[in-house]
């Protein structure tokens, strides 16, 4: 289960040398993390970067954080991703421009507002949408059905982009309003 020369929970402390401390940097990574929910290999790569003597690998990382409380993790088929876009690009471009195929994790302490999810949500519609500008760009010369399957996709992503941004302004109005609603009452 564990990688040669690797302890869990036996391990010196603070000399990097069990799980413990991995999760720990897990922990510490997350919080830091722009996003309150990241994707599994991406913290696995950051966590190789860490620990690079453990050799770890994506199943070792998903197995013990699936084992730690302070975790939640998400299957890919739970956050409804739709590979059906993002295959259209094989996977090391689409990990070079941010997209990551698997489970996700978040911290269980880190549970965000609804406008961190709005603004989530957002942040991934222009990415998606981006991701298939480029890939109209290379698009087959003559290939109709990809061209409809592309154009598709585009027009659905910038409909989901106006839609949150329309929710995200609502929001700040709310907001304003409520805040000049305490204020100028106190007045």
């Amino acid at each position: 289960m564990f990688p040669e020369g690797f302890r869990h929970k036996d391990h010196v402390q603070g000399r990097g040398t069990g799980m413990d401390d991995v999760l720990d940097r897990a922990v510490i990574i997350l919080e830091k993390a722009e996003s309150f929910i990241v994707p599994i290999k991406w913290l696995w790569k950051m966590l190789n970067i860490e620990f690079p003597q453990f050799n770890l690998t994506v199943e070792l990382v998903t197995d013990n954080l699936k084992r730690d409380s302070r975790f939640k993790l998400f299957s890919e088929e739970s956050l409804e991703i739709d590979i059906r876009t993002r295959s259209l690009l094989p996977d090391d471009d689409l990990e070079s421009l941010g997209f990551y195929r698997g489970a996700r994790v978040m911290l269980k302490s880190r549970i965000p507002t609804r406008h961190e999810v709005i603004s989530f949500l957002l942040k991934k519609a222009d990415q998606t949408f981006e991701t298939l500008k480029k890939a109209w760009d290379i698009r087959p010369e003559g290939d109709e059905h990809t061209e409809d399957q592309l154009l598709e996709a585009l027009a659905k992503a910038q409909k989901l982009q106006r839609e949150l941004r329309a929710i995200l302004m609502k929001e700040e109005e709310n907001k304003a309003e409520s805040w000049r609603s305490d204020h100028l009452s106190e007045a």
